[in-house]
């Protein structure tokens, strides 16, 4: 006698879109602290398809610039390639995670991504002020002015923010000085304020406290 065997139906593309969009929130704020946060250098989902090749360059650009950035070490390609793993899943990405010789070009390529992107941004507000009758002086073109915005950007205090966790990543000690040295030259370059940096520093480091705590109250078996 026949037996009629029920399968279960597997999600197509589409859906899985659907979920990966859903839980961009949830993932900036598990990672950031704000539901809305750029993941890997990048606003839009992961999935969508208009935007994918545009995405998968910028997130390039991220990761190539982050393992300069964090060092280069194996631990912290690790903790690059996890975030990967979690924020958008790809094997482009993995693989530079983990094998990309990051360089001060790459970061140079992110850099010059992200003044064209704060270019843009200052044209379409100042296209809206004169949609309105604002008559109020052209924004400032200065080089300094320049690079006040490029630090404020969001996708440059995530970007030092990734780095410093990624340098920090299972070094419950000093980071080497040569790696610190390094991460503030980058933040630098992309305009972050020294002030800032530092504050982000000690964010990171207050938060491996706070890791080192929660292994010692769950009692994790498994924990180094």
């Amino acid at each position: 006698m026949r037996r009629l065997v029920r399968v279960a139906a597997v999600p197509s593309s589409p859906a899985v879109i659907v979920q990966r969009r859903s839980s961009s929130a949830w993932i900036a704020r598990l990672l950031y602290g704000a539901r809305a946060s750029p993941l890997l250098g990048s606003w839009g989902a992961c999935s969508s398809k208009e935007q994918q090749p545009l995405d998968d360059t910028v997130r390039e650009l991220y990761c190539k610039a982050l393992t300069h950035a964090s060092g280069g070490g194996r631990l912290a390609r690790d903790w690059i390639a996890g975030c990967v793993a979690v924020v958008c899943p790809s094997d482009i990405l993995l693989d530079i995670a983990l094998k990309h010789p990051g360089t001060e070009q790459d970061v140079e390529r992110y850099r010059a991504y992200l003044l064209n992107t704060l270019h843009k941004r200052t044209q379409e507000g100042s296209n809206e002020g004169a949609s309105v009758g604002d008559s109020g002086a052209a924004p400032s073109s200065s080089g300094e002015a320049v690079v006040k915005g490029l630090g404020s950007m969001p996708e440059v205090r995530c970007f030092v923010y990734d780095a410093t966790r990624a340098a920090c990543f299972h070094r419950y000690h000093k980071v080497p000085e040569e790696d610190r040295r390094q991460l503030d030259a980058v933040a630098h370059r992309l305009g972050v304020d020294e002030e800032v940096t530092r504050g982000i520093w000690r964010l990171v480091e207050s938060e491996g406290a706070v890791e080192r705590e929660k292994q010692r109250v769950l009692d994790h078996p498994w924990s180094d």
